[in-house]
């Protein structure tokens, strides 16, 4: 043999990192980087960040008690207030409806309005 294992090892050594390197550019060429061209117009960027939005509002015709508990300004006895006034006089069309709940006046409102909707 010419070769001493010294030699051996750092050859193979080498080798298996030539073939993890080539590995590597193989797997890159698999996903292309994301460009400036690749983004979503801002229009829309626009819908979707309202969607998102709306996804994350609480429907309150659909909520129950617990559900509505977790909105700022509303406590366990508000809470069932809003369940018992849908009960008796059916869906909100509007979220202003909900001043007609006792309890909630227009500072209460206004903390609700950007985390509920009426689906």
């Amino acid at each position: 043999m010419w070769l001493t294992a010294r030699e051996r090892l750092t050859l193979a050594g080498l080798g298996t990192v030539a073939l993890l390197g080539l590995g590597v550019l193989l797997w890159q060429r698999q996903t292309p980087p994301l460009t400036i061209g690749d983004a979503p117009a801002a229009h829309d960027a626009v819908q979707w960040d309202l969607a998102l939005d709306d996804s994350r509002r609480v429907d309150i015709n659909a909520a129950g008690v617990a559900e509505l508990e977790r909105l700022p300004e509303v406590g366990p006895s508000l809470a069932q207030r809003i369940v018992d006034h849908r009960r008796a006089h059916g869906r909100f069309r509007a979220v202003e409806e909900l001043d007609e709940v006792p309890g909630i006046g227009p500072k209460t409102l206004e903390a609700l309005k950007e985390h509920v909707t009426t689906q």
